[in-house]
């Protein structure tokens, strides 16, 4: 069950931060450009953040902290 919830978020945010970093360098319009850049900024501190919060979950889990 971990591993799919594991997964199925970092499918999620790299698909996010794919969609965003390509609007953000090849697209024409400079305020499309600066809210795909936002999204990008986003999406990398909540997913990174969110990660390493699950895997100290994780782990405390793991040795009966939780």
């Amino acid at each position: 069950m971990w591993v799919w919830l594991i997964g199925g978020m970092a499918v999620f945010v790299v698909a996010v931060c794919a969609a965003a970093a390509y609007v953000a360098l090849f697209v024409g319009d400079a305020a499309r450009r600066e809210m795909a850049y936002r999204v990008l900024k986003l999406v990398l501190g909540a997913g990174t953040g969110t990660g390493g919060v699950l895997m100290i979950a994780m782990k405390l889990y793991e040795i009966g902290a939780l």
